[in-house]
């Protein structure tokens, strides 16, 4: 399985050591995937899938870079719609980062490190808005100018 993310689950159970492993389930129908590079000092989203399952279970990756992505003053924009499913692959390849976005039901932050792949996955706000996402991690002198939107339509 892939494309895959982890529900929000306790890992432990009880007071005893028993564990309740999660369990991995596949990213829900219309999941948007943003793949988004941390450099100094700028986010650059690199493109944007969309997941669509076809009544016989295939999976389909759909090419939606041009309708997810854009950019204002030099900022990028993520266009997602309410409720949508949204999974970010966050990358850098030259300092520690931090990916922060504060959403209604709840703040996402998210470490970076240089050469591995790190994963939020959340589901968009109802509520039509911008949400403004930034590093976390101090990673040099442009740091403060490392900002984007997420734009829920």
């Amino acid at each position: 399985m892939q494309n895959a993310y982890y529900p929000g689950k306790k890992l432990f159970k009880g007071r005893g050591t028993d564990v309740k492993f999660r369990e991995m389930l596949p990213l829900p129908n219309g999941t948007v995937i943003i793949y988004m590079e941390g450099v100094q000092w700028a986010w650059v989203p690199q493109n944007a899938t969309q997941i669509i399952y076809l009544p016989n279970g295939t999976e389909l990756q759909i090419p939606v870079s041009s309708n997810v992505i854009t950019y204002i003053n030099g900022f990028p924009y993520i266009k997602v719609y309410p409720n949508q499913p949204v999974e970010m692959v966050l990358y850098s390849n030259n300092v520690v980062h931090a990916f922060y976005i504060r959403l209604p039901h709840g703040p996402q932050n998210v470490n970076i490190v240089p050469g591995i792949n790190s994963y939020s996955f959340f589901f968009a706000p109802s509520a039509p808005g911008n949400y403004t996402f930034h590093c976390a991690e101090y990673c040099g002198i442009g740091h403060s100018y490392m900002y984007g939107y997420l734009w829920v339509m």
